[in-house]
């Protein structure tokens, strides 16, 4: 199962595209100039997903947020119109050695980095480094921190509203062993 509580899969959702683009597209155009990420697309069904290790350990698990095709929809939308505006306004939100969770680029070209880096090292200096692997990465990210950076990079007004409406509120059902929790 990969689609929400809503169960439409994005197959059945770009079948059916020529029939809901009309009103999919009311819905993005009346949500985004009102600064509210619509509530129903809030809601996520979350499953443990086995990470590493013991299945019968707890802490080897990490939970997957399950949202509707329909919020993946928005949130492409959303993520396009920021791209732009971020790239349009030459506004440099990550530094060039963050390499995961960006296009073109990989956790794969920061160890060649670093590896070509190493070999190529002048042989008289020591190479010395300091490595962080967040396990869970997401559960990391502080809602308000990541909303004053936003701030400070210039994304206020109705951007900042929406994005802060999509942050707070959601809705989540835990589903284990086939059963509801």
């Amino acid at each position: 199962m990969n689609y929400g509580y809503d169960e439409i899969s994005k197959k059945i959702l770009k079948i059916s595209a020529p029939f809901i683009n009309s009103p999919l597209s009311y819905i993005c155009n009346k949500s985004i100039p009102s600064g509210t990420f619509p509530t129903p697309l809030k809601y996520a069904i979350v499953r443990p997903l086995l990470k590493i290790g013991d299945r019968r350990n707890v802490a080897n698990y990490r939970p997957i947020s399950l949202l509707t095709s329909f919020s993946k929809v928005f949130e492409k939308i959303i993520y396009n119109r920021l791209l732009k505006y971020i790239e349009t306004n030459n506004i440099r939100i990550l530094v060039n050695e963050q390499f995961g969770f960006r296009i073109s680029s990989s956790t794969d070209k920061v160890s060649h980095k670093l590896i070509y880096e190493i070999l190529n090292v002048n042989n008289k200096m020591t190479v010395e480094g300091i490595l962080c692997d967040l396990q869970k990465p997401f559960d990391c990210v502080n809602h308000n921190i990541l909303l004053t950076k936003l701030e400070f990079c210039g994304i206020t007004g109705i951007t900042y509203k929406l994005i802060k409406s999509y942050l707070e509120g959601g809705y989540q059902l835990a589903y284990v062993q086939n059963g509801v929790k």
